[in-house]
Parts: structure tokens; sequence; C-alpha cells
């Protein structure tokens, strides 16, 4: 069902719309460095990055992230409607995809629909630190429920054909790509029309997040991009994996990425350095990823096994 809605309401996300595959000799995932830094045109020292996971709004630099060294567990979900994930500032993390939008407080193993029937469903969206929710719905149609509402509002977008993913800055700002214009937008708190950033943005743009900076960080055509903030170009990260399926940034600055092909996470420092491969196992084809604010990390699972087809969420604790 899921395969269905996306390829005809998010036909911009073409690193998730592909088949699934047979699962065959998956390797064992190992810790290997990589090596990472961001390429600029004349020597600069690459800023720290803000905390943010995909969708989520950033907050303050606030404190060290250990690499994860925890438990891994699967949420036992009794179904799995959702393709994207955010966290607002109480660590509750929200889900949504063709089931519409859940909460998953943290400590809860069972997602919660925010409406007990008629969940619309939902193709990409952000989560400000109070918990609204940004969206664009059925039809690309932008709209924003308020924290502590089921009832969507329209934003002052026009309506979207095709599109990346959406993020919201710590001011509540929105922003999505257009990538029927190649254009990137931000509607900011009150304003009556979006305003288009100076970047070039080329074919288009897919996954999306946000530092607390307003220093955006994109996946396109296998490359992890940087644009910072004001910025006229989109600046690629080294080394980065070769099959993005999600993107996160977590309190202390560090950027999380998944690569759906060889079914790994890895992590790289804020500002720069080794990406490190984190100690999940058994991931099938992993894509959105989510960080809260104790440093655990979330995975939305594409499971490829023909003798359990479910999709699932898997959680990695900090320690």
């Amino acid at each position: 069902m899921y395969r269905a809605f996306h390829q005809s309401f998010s036909t911009n996300h073409t690193e998730m719309s592909q088949l699934r595959i047979r699962a065959v000799g998956m390797e064992k995932m190992k810790l290997r460095p990589r090596k990472g830094f961001v390429f600029t045109v004349a020597a600069a020292v690459v800023s720290v990055l803000a905390a943010c996971s995909p969708g989520s709004a950033p907050t303050a630099l606030s404190k060290d992230v250990p690499l994860q060294s925890g438990e891994q567990t699967t949420l036992p979900f009794r179904g799995f409607d959702y393709r994207e994930m955010g966290v607002d500032a109480k660590n509750v993390l929200y889900l949504g995809g063709t089931g519409g939008f859940a909460t998953l407080p943290s400590g809860a193993d069972q997602p919660t629909p925010i409406r007990p029937s008629g969940n619309p469903p939902v193709s990409t969206f952000g989560v400000a630190p109070d918990g609204r929710l940004s969206f664009v719905a059925l039809g690309g149609a932008v709209e924003t429920i308020a924290p502590g509402s089921t009832t969507p509002e329209p934003l002052p977008f026009d309506k979207l054909t095709k599109f990346g993913q959406m993020a919201v800055g710590t001011d509540g700002s929105v922003y999505i790509t257009d990538n029927q214009r190649n254009k990137l937008l931000k509607l900011a708190p009150g304003a009556a029309a979006p305003t288009e950033l100076p970047v070039e943005i080329g074919n288009g743009l897919g996954h999306l997040v946000i530092d607390a900076d307003d220093n955006l960080y994109s996946a396109r055509d296998g490359k992890i991009l940087k644009i910072a903030k004001d910025a006229e170009e989109a600046v690629p990260i080294a080394d980065a994996p070769d099959n993005v399926g999600g993107l996160a940034v977590d309190a202390a600055g560090n950027l999380y990425a998944t690569d759906r092909m060889a079914g790994t996470v890895s992590r790289m420092p804020g500002g720069g350095g080794d990406w490190v491969q984190l100690p999940f196992s058994g991931l099938q084809r992993p894509s959105a990823i989510a960080v809260d604010g104790d440093g655990n990390v979330y995975v939305m699972n594409v499971n490829l096994r023909e003798t359990d087809p479910r999709d699932t969420l898997v959680r990695l604790a900090a320690k």
C-alpha cells in the first residue's frame, strides 16, 4: 500500500521508491572509519552542528553524545504504515506516512494515532520543538497542526507536485524543496508566502535536516550536501555513505546517515572527521532515522525477507 501511495504522491523521493529485492548474502556489519570533511572553495573552519533529526526542529548544542553502545530492540508494532520521523523537545517521537500521524512518547512500545480514525496520509513533515507539525498532505497542499490539536490548517504554499523532505527550524520556519522548479523554499513564522533561498539545487533535493544556525544538510544523487545559511551553493561532504536513506543530527552536532543498500547506519563527528558505523545488526534496508535528546537512535527498517515482510522500527539505546 505504501509503495502505491509513494509513487503517486511523492515521486520526488526516488531513492525510497525502489521495489523490494530478495536479501542475499548480507555481510555482518563492522565498525570502520571513513574520512568525512566538507569541501569548500576557500579554506574555512567547519562549523559545529546543532541538534535535530529529519523533520525535527534543532535544539541548542547542549552536551556530548558518546558513540551509541546500548541494546538494540525492535519495537513490536502491530502494523507499520509510517515512513518519516521527527522528535520534539520532550523526546516524543512523531511518525508519519500512509497511516497519517502517530506519536510515540519515550518508553512507549506502541504508537498512538493523533486521531482515532480518519487520519489522512502524510507525504513529508517537520516537527517544531513544541510539537507543532507542518506537512505535505495528499494532493500537495502544505498544512500545519498546532500542539494539542488534531485539526490541520493551511500554510501559504502553492500546491506542490514534486518535492523533497521538509525541515523545521528552531524559530518554526518551514523549509522544503520544490523539485518541480528546483527551488528551496522557506516560510518564516507569520509570513504571507514562502521565500526562495538563493542556493542552486540543480535537479532537486531529497532528505533534509537543519541545525540551530540554519545550515541545511540534504542528500541528492548519492551525496550528502551542506547548504550554509544564505549560501548560493550546496557543498558535498566527503566519503559519506553511498545510498543515503535518511539523515539526522544529535544534540552534540554529530551527523547520522543510513545506507539503504549496505544496511548500515554511520555517524560523523560534528564539524567533520571519520565516519564510524554504529553497532546495529540485521538491518535490511534502513531508511528514516531520528536521534532523541538522550542519544537514542531510531531507524525505520524496510524488511526484505519474504518470510517476514513487515517493516519495523529499530532502536539503538545510547548506552
